[in-house]
């Protein structure tokens, strides 16, 4: 049996705080810009950074989003805006997991003014020991 990949890290970074974590991971995985990405895949590895090796082999399935082709034409940058979402009961913390929801609002923006449809969506982070390294 195979020993379990580590989730990868960003230095300077504390995984500590799951609230923190799982709003960087967030952030990441719909923070998108077709002018220096070279697909929506991009986005996926730079959150991988926040996560566990779970969310690590979907790699591939991120990679096919038919949204991208129109937002390359029209050179779109994808900006998250997040916020915690207390709507969403969560369990209390322990010292091996920890749950934390939150609020994304993505809306494309293109040259030209050029503007695609505003996504709003709900994330549920589940978090797990050592130091709450990783949502999944």
């Amino acid at each position: 049996m195979a020993a379990p990949v580590p989730p990868p890290t960003q230095p300077g970074f504390s995984y500590a705080d799951p609230g923190q974590v799982c709003r960087r991971f967030v952030t990441a995985l719909y923070s998108a810009d077709t002018r220096r990405d070279a697909g929506p895949a991009d986005a996926y590895q730079r959150a991988m950074r926040f996560a566990s090796s779970t969310l690590t082999g979907q790699s591939a399935a991120a990679d096919r989003d038919g949204r991208w082709a129109t937002w390359a034409h029209h050179r779109v940058h994808l900006t998250a805006e997040v916020e915690p979402f207390a709507d969403l009961p969560q369990p209390a913390d322990n010292g091996i997991t920890a749950r934390r929801a939150i609020r994304v609002t993505v809306t494309p923006l293109g040259e030209g003014g050029w503007r695609g449809w505003t996504e709003h969506s709900i994330i549920d982070c589940a978090l797990s020991h050592p130091r709450f390294h990783g949502a999944s």
